[in-house]
């Protein structure tokens, strides 16, 4: 918070109203009302921080609640659009009453924020359908969430279709759909929601979040496989959670990744030291014919015959060849590193945590590809890791009676866990100055915050935890064992 933004002459000079209410209850309200729609500068401090700052000037020690309705206005980068977006914030802040065995006891605030603008006089009115808690009825009024910058945010899935099935965001937040949190009074787009009080729950990490979602494709061969695909920025990691044993009937399926090794070692034997670049080519030379009779179906408008089908059969059959196959079963953990081929196969349920990064190239698919008009196979066997593929060693951070805490991955932007509790089981964790992701994968957790009420998380929901809550007790509350895997970035 610079001195030049809390100066009189910028940010005041925007203080359109601040004033006590007259309130049908008991309380004594200060109400302020500060329009930023104009202001000259994005880079100004969070509503939070903004309301500290105004209610330290306020000379009226008899305050029980000040309220600050702050209007402004921002660029969705996710929506590519250039035009900005109006929105408002309504900080709410209530004094505590100091106790002799604490001292410096900081006044406790909640907000919520809300597109669609409402004047203040209205504003005023929906206070008193709740003249108690008139920051309760706004967010009624207006189904948006109630943000604590210390209390978890209880993260929303968001279903979104894909050729071979469909993903379920948490964090997700581009052009094809924004992630949601939720509580009581309604749902908040999570960025608006992460803004308000930004600095205590963001500390100095960006709003894009660590990416966590679920694949769900389809046990159909062929149409429930993913791309055959590569990434020059992106780090991902998956852990199985499903297999369906329509289409994997041992419990056993596979996930294409890296090259195989029976491949390397035959090139190895037959080429020596110019075994890579021969492989490269000859897997090159076997998409390009896949590629060929791929887009003569896609391409087609008519019936497609059984010789066509064959040789597309044949000639994918040709191309996969050259990739690794990775054998997982339920609880299994795959993650790729950048320039790691790789595919997701049909039936396999995964969670997946990756950094915010929407790229990726694409080296073959058996399917049409509707998000652009071209492979970019050339490009990515250029670049691909020449190895095959090795499933991550998973480092024991703490092992005791019913409790078991593993890293399965450490990125160079974000670290993910997998937290085992055996029933009536807890664990005390600490944010050190990370928020974190959390998502159970069996059995039921109830996580108890610092002086606050615990919350209740069951199969694939998910929360997240702001920087500013500093530590919880997490507690295995279900029938069954609890696993929970746990994301934080670096």
């Amino acid at each position: 918070m610079t001195s030049r933004i809390l100066s009189e002459n910028s940010l005041l000079y925007y203080l359109e109203e601040s004033q006590l209410l007259d309130s049908e209850s008991e309380l004594q309200v200060w109400f302020a009302h500060l329009n930023l729609h104009d202001f000259p500068d994005n880079d100004f401090p969070d509503g939070g921080q903004i309301a500290d700052f105004l209610f330290s000037k306020i000379d009226f020690p008899e305050i029980q609640l000040f309220l600050l309705l702050i209007e402004r206005k921002r660029i969705e980068p996710w929506t590519e659009k250039s035009e900005p977006v109006f929105f408002q914030e309504l900080i709410e802040i209530t004094p505590q009453k100091p106790e002799p065995s604490k001292q410096n006891i900081s006044p406790k605030k909640r907000g919520c924020v809300w597109k669609n603008l409402l004047y203040p006089e209205t504003l005023r009115e929906i206070f008193k359908q709740n003249p108690d808690s008139p920051l309760d009825a706004v967010a009624k009024n207006r189904a948006a969430v109630i943000v604590h910058p210390d209390l978890p945010l209880c993260l929303k899935v968001l279903n979104i279709p894909k050729p071979w099935g469909y993903e379920s965001w948490y964090t997700g937040v581009e052009k094809r759909g924004v992630a949601l949190v939720t509580d009581k009074w309604g749902k908040t787009e999570l960025p608006y929601a992460l803004n308000v009080f930004k600095q205590q729950m963001l500390a100095d990490y960006p709003e894009s979040l660590i990416l966590l979602k679920t694949l769900n494709p389809v046990a159909d061969d062929v149409i429930g496989d993913l791309y055959y695909e590569m990434h020059e920025e992106k780090w991902e990691v998956y852990v199985v959670t499903e297999i369906d044993k329509t289409a994997w009937p041992s419990g056993t399926g596979i996930i294409k990744a890296g090259l195989h090794p029976e491949k390397i070692e035959e090139y190895q034997k037959s080429y020596g030291k110019e075994w890579a670049e021969i492989l490269l080519d000859n897997f090159r030379k076997a998409i390009g014919e896949y590629e060929i009779i791929r887009r003569q179906i896609d391409d087609s408008t008519g019936d497609i015959s059984e010789e066509i089908l064959l040789q597309e059969l044949e000639l994918r059959q040709k191309a996969s060849n050259f990739v690794g196959n990775c054998p997982v079963k339920i609880g299994d953990i795959v993650s790729f590193p950048v320039l790691q081929m790789h595919s997701l196969q049909h039936g396999i349920k995964v969670i997946e945590f990756q950094t915010p990064h929407y790229e990726r190239l694409i080296v073959m698919f058996a399917q049409k590809v509707l998000t652009q008009n071209h492979w970019d196979t050339e490009e990515a066997l250029k670049k691909m890791l020449l190895e095959v593929y090795k499933q991550p060693q998973l480092e024991i951070l703490h092992k005791s009676s019913g409790l078991l805490v593993e890293r399965f991955v450490d990125f160079p932007k974000f670290t993910a866990d997998r937290i085992c509790l055996e029933k009536n089981n807890s664990w005390e964790d600490k944010l050190d100055g990370k928020y974190q992701l959390l998502i159970t994968i069996s059995g039921q957790a109830t996580i108890f915050p610092v002086d606050a009420k615990p919350l209740i998380l069951n199969l694939e929901e998910s929360l997240f935890l702001p920087v500013a809550m500093g530590s919880y007790r997490l507690e295995s509350t279900g029938d069954a064992p609890l696993i929970c895997l746990k994301a934080m970035p670096k």
